[in-house]
């Protein structure tokens, strides 16, 4: 092995000479330090300069200033606080749809839900259910260690609490396929006709997903494996969206980088279609760039899709206000659309969010958003 880099202190002043040198623009060396102050060395300039650089990496391109950079990781950090903020929002939903149908057709008892004979796939059930177990007993916060104290046992929807997103997207993987139909009902926005009535993934893939379809001519037995093929597709979907917003969660709580940064999941085109029009992607655009695929905008789009639609409402409504706060000057300005390029986002993504399907109810679809939008 050769001999490693040995790591040295540099003072405010050597960093902004080091910065000279690379033919950044230093605007004043107190305007300068107070930003090295404020955000560090590293995490403005390590982490952004390959977005302004030269083709050697060593140099910035021509008339790149230090406050680029800046408000280049002002834009990042504006997006990161919004978007973190509807993880957890959409972190409620999913953990509260998989307590229900949990205590309702399996048992509030851990003897009962953490029987790993109560779900698919018995040797990673196995795993998974002895895993949970060991979380819960080691638990010792409230209102965990209350229940344990005062009932001798702890309920799905308090146990489900001491989990994160990536121990329920695993627990949520070894759900059975009456379970986890349940759940994909609550996040998708699917409705009947009336309000009230239960949601039903079987009427949706018949009325919403087959009449995209070719189905003239299907025998009966064909049209049957059609419509049972469809629904796992919405089940598929399902999965692969909160796959990436777990991806993106654990980005946006470690604070990486969200410039050029991707899913390890993909979502499916076609299944995909019956919520998201060509308005909001089109064809070329998924294929050829990705867009709405795995990376930054496929993660919003999910978030949209599966979040209560008032919550969808709500994001919406802050990616307006980010891009106006971000906007007020041509600096500003600037910075952002080169983030959004960096984003892999078209520069007019935040209204293709809106026209996104979250309210399918038969013939009446998108009203409230068209309401809200005046579209």
């Amino acid at each position: 092995m050769g001999q490693k880099k040995k790591v040295d202190f540099h003072t405010y002043r050597y960093m902004l000479n080091k910065l000279r040198d690379k033919d950044l623009i230093l605007d004043s060396d107190f305007l300068s330090i107070e930003i090295l102050k404020s955000r560090g060395y590293y995490n403005l300039i390590n982490r952004y300069k390959s977005e302004f650089s030269k083709e050697d990496n060593l140099h910035f391109e021509e008339n790149v200033h230090i406050t680029d950079l800046y408000y280049y990781h002002r834009v990042e950090d504006d997006l990161r606080n919004i978007l973190f903020k509807f993880t957890i929002n959409f972190e409620q939903i999913f953990k509260e749809s998989m307590a229900y149908i949990i205590s309702k057709d399996i048992g509030v008892e851990t003897d009962q839900y953490l029987d790993f004979s109560n779900y698919r796939n018995y040797t990673k059930a196995r795993k998974i259910t002895k895993f949970i177990s060991h979380q819960m007993e080691k638990c010792t916060v409230n209102p965990t260690l209350y229940y344990k104290k005062e009932y001798g046992d702890v309920p799905p929807w308090i146990l489900l609490n001491n989990l994160t997103m990536g121990q329920t997207r695993m627990y949520f993987s070894i759900f059975p396929l009456k379970l986890t139909t349940y759940v994909v009902e609550q996040l998708l926005p699917m409705q009947d006709a009336m309000p009230s009535a239960h949601k039903n993934l079987s009427d949706f893939v018949f009325n919403e997903v087959l009449r995209y379809r070719p189905t003239d001519n299907l025998n009966e037995a064909d049209f049957e494996k059609l419509e049972e093929r469809s629904k796992m597709e919405m089940i598929e979907l399902t999965r692969d969206m909160i796959s990436i917003i777990v991806d993106f969660r654990n980005n946006l709580a470690h604070g990486s980088r969200l410039i050029h940064f991707t899913s390890r999941q993909s979502l499916n085109h076609d299944a995909l279609r019956i919520f998201a029009s060509n308005k909001v992607f089109s064809d070329s655009e998924f294929y050829s760039q990705g867009i709405g695929k795995n990376d930054l905008f496929s993660f919003i789009i999910s978030l949209i899709i599966l979040m209560d639609k008032f919550d969808s409402l709500y994001l919406i409504d802050q990616l307006d206000a980010w891009q106006k706060n971000n906007t007020r000057t041509q600096l500003s300005k600037q910075a952002f659309y080169h983030f959004l390029k960096s984003c892999n986002l078209a520069p007019d993504f935040i209204s293709r969010l809106k026209k996104i399907t979250i309210d399918k109810t038969g013939k009446q679809q998108n009203e409230e958003f068209n309401r809200r939008f005046d579209l």
